[in-house]
């Protein structure tokens, strides 16, 4: 997900039709630039070289979504909505969460994940917590600094704890839902889902962890 106003400048994205290295390429209708997709960032055209702003998002599930934010409205995708249900990840060595904001980028790997599914992390000397929820096959990661204290967190059947004092927090959003920090919540990490062979395409400097050589 990304801010669309580069330079102050509302631009309006449409898909072309056209791949590089097998993956989505996009357009602006005001300048007709060809935009990666998973870099952010306009490949030709006038705005070549230009980045848009990463936001943080999460891919989950409709329902795991609306539990914790039920005054949510959708947009509806129904020709693409089927492609991507729990199925769609039925083959979790494919994919990892990666992160591209950091030197070199680093990925963690589904696999991995669902055997792991909270891993502290130190990247670029910032304290990061990996979660992955199994229910929904959501992963996401979070800084793991809150009101200057850096917490270390470990796996629970509802969530997972800060070991500092045990308050317990949700693994999709983020937010302490019980305990000393409760109604605080993780700074979301600029993470997103990809399939690995793509991603190393397009970050071959990646430091994978839990790597997998299967398709």
């Amino acid at each position: 997900m990304y801010a669309r106003n580069p330079n102050r400048r509302d631009l309006t994205f449409g898909v072309s039709g056209m791949l590089w290295n097998r993956s989505l390429v996009m357009y602006d209708a005001e300048t007709m630039s060809h935009w990666s997709h998973l870099l952010g960032e306009a490949m030709d055209g006038p705005l070549r070289e230009t980045k848009l702003e990463q936001i943080p998002s999460v891919m989950t599930t409709w329902e795991s979504w609306r539990q914790r934010h039920p005054e949510t409205t959708v947009l509806w995708l129904p020709r693409s909505s089927r492609d991507y249900r729990r199925g769609f990840y039925r083959e979790p060595q494919r994919f990892v969460l990666g992160l591209a904001d950091v030197n070199p980028p680093r990925a963690w790997h589904f696999e991995q994940l669902m055997t792991e599914p909270i891993l502290n992390e130190e990247v670029d000397e910032q304290p990061i917590v990996v979660t992955f929820d199994p229910d929904s096959v959501t992963a996401r990661a979070f800084s793991r600094t809150v009101r200057g204290d850096t917490l270390d967190f470990e796996r629970d059947a509802r969530g997972f704890l800060d070991r500092q004092t045990r308050s317990l927090w949700d693994r999709i959003s983020g937010k302490c839902v019980e305990g000393h920090y409760e109604g605080e919540v993780l700074e979301p990490r600029l993470a997103i889902v990809s399939f690995r062979k793509t991603w190393l395409t397009f970050h071959p400097e990646t430091r994978l962890t839990g790597h997998n050589e299967q398709d």
